[in-house]
């Protein structure tokens, strides 16, 4: 297993988005305050990478500073670009150079299995416990216990779909996709594509963009299994591999991997300028738009199934608020994720809660309303892609599945890039993710 921070920082790797909040009578949500009687204010470092704009974090802060004299919060978004993995170097950094940290955002299991392992995060069980609920009734939660410890309480839900142009659909002829297949996708792309625009568009993430059929099934082992064994042999690996080139290499219908690399592009940028018509996403992105404001409707379809007889299946996820092993205040730490993961979350009114008490209706209005362009939400598709679908079944990554990754993406690589023909490719991952298990025994 990974100890050390140095290694920590060269195993970075992505990888698909919650609200908490207690009843009126839930003494969490008050949030007592200090956990001393002393006089001294406390100030709670609360590091991520959801800037200002987007994460209108001080006016919740300051309602929630309002309701507990002698707390504070500083949000300290560590990178402006809200690109979660390079969030995730610079957290490594401060964690290796022992800068101070009280609460701490992660945005999948993967990246928060890496930093229990290192001894970063508190576990939050005793916390949960003592108040007397249990997250899983609490919480539409997409985050496993490891080693039977919870590590943090779940705050944005996530819902993984594809978001299209409608503008684009329509010059196509083309309905909005209510119930759908990667065959009928594969189709889409191929009738969106102009001189203008392409169909689709993949990035860089090989743990998401290069394993779309494996997300499809009704468990989410992807490369590795629950028990720390590979699962390189699965035949959806291989068919999502086969996707993803017939797509970029032989139809030609989505952006080619190349082009990804060489132009360095991002997904938000091909999207929002129009230059892609489809991008499988997570419901982050009803909000998230960065710089961009849509000049076109955005609908909503729900992740594609692998066959047509198969259950409508999406994975469910979204960000995690864990403590800072090192915090000197963990009690007031918990105290306020408590109640941004239920109370707050609404309160900001930009993302869809993990909270279960919270009226999703209302949620979702708030949320579009507070969008820089509300029109440009398409909401009809946009409730039907995230109501459809069931959630896959969350399994617990083990602490290496970023190592797996690095060496899964890297003979993706080879192969997208056509220096390596499929059988190869499948035969070489196989093997490196053999190794990292064997290691890591």
């Amino acid at each position: 297993m990974i100890k050390k921070w140095g290694s920590l920082l060269l195993v970075g790797l992505f990888a698909m988005f919650l609200l908490v909040a207690c009843s009126g009578n839930d003494e969490a949500s008050s949030g007592k305050g200090k956990s001393d009687s002393s006089d001294e204010e406390i100030t709670l470092k609360f590091v991520h990478w959801i800037n200002e704009d987007v994460g209108k974090w001080e006016s919740v802060i300051a309602k929630y500073e309002a309701e507990n004299p002698g707390i504070k919060v500083e949000s300290i978004p560590l990178v402006e670009n809200m690109n979660s993995q390079d969030y995730f170097k610079q957290l490594d950094l401060m964690a290796s150079a022992g800068d101070e940290m009280d609460l701490i955002m992660f945005s999948n299991p993967q990246d928060l299995a890496k930093r229990i392992d290192a001894g970063l995060v508190e576990p939050v069980t005793s916390f949960v416990e003592a108040e007397g609920i249990d997250i899983n009734e609490v919480y539409n939660n997409s985050y496993p216990a490891f080693n039977d410890e919870y590590y943090g309480l779940p705050m944005k839900n996530v819902t993984m779909l594809v978001m299209l142009n409608k503008a684009h659909l329509d010059e196509a002829g083309l309905e909005i996709p209510t119930e759908w297949t990667w065959d009928d996708y594969t189709e889409y792309a191929k009738k969106l594509k102009t001189d203008k625009h392409y169909g689709s568009y993949l990035h860089t993430w090989h743990n998401f963009h290069s394993v779309l059929k494996v997300m499809s099934k009704d468990k989410d082992n992807m490369i590795l299994n629950e028990d720390g064994t590979s699962n390189a042999d699965d035949p959806m690996l291989r068919a999502s591999l086969e996707l993803r080139n017939q797509l970029e290499n032989v139809d030609k219908s989505s952006v080619p991997f190349t082009e990804i690399l060489s132009q360095k592009m991002d997904y938000r940028q091909q999207f929002f300028s129009q230059s892609a018509s489809m991008v499988p996403t997570g419901s982050f992105m009803i909000t998230e738009w960065g710089q961009f404001t849509p000049e076109f409707e955005i609908a909503w379809a729900p992740w594609p199934k692998n066959n047509a007889s198969d259950e409508a299946l999406t994975q469910m996820g979204g960000d995690l608020i864990s403590i800072a092993k090192s915090s000197k205040h963990k009690q007031e730490a918990y105290d306020f994720m408590r109640w941004l993961s239920t109370e707050g979350i609404v309160e900001q009114g930009i993302w869809t809660p993990s909270w279960k008490e919270a009226d999703m209706n209302k949620v979702l209005e708030t949320v579009i309303n507070g969008t820089a362009k509300p029109e440009a939400v398409h909401m009809e598709s946009l409730k039907n892609a995230l109501t459809s679908v069931k959630p896959t079944e969350v399994i617990a990554p083990p602490s290496y599945i970023n190592e797996a990754y690095t060496e899964f993406g890297a003979e993706v690589e080879l192969y997208l890039l056509g220096e390596q023909d499929l059988g190869k490719t499948m035969k070489n991952i196989e093997e490196k993710i053999q190794a990292v298990v064997d290691a890591n025994k």
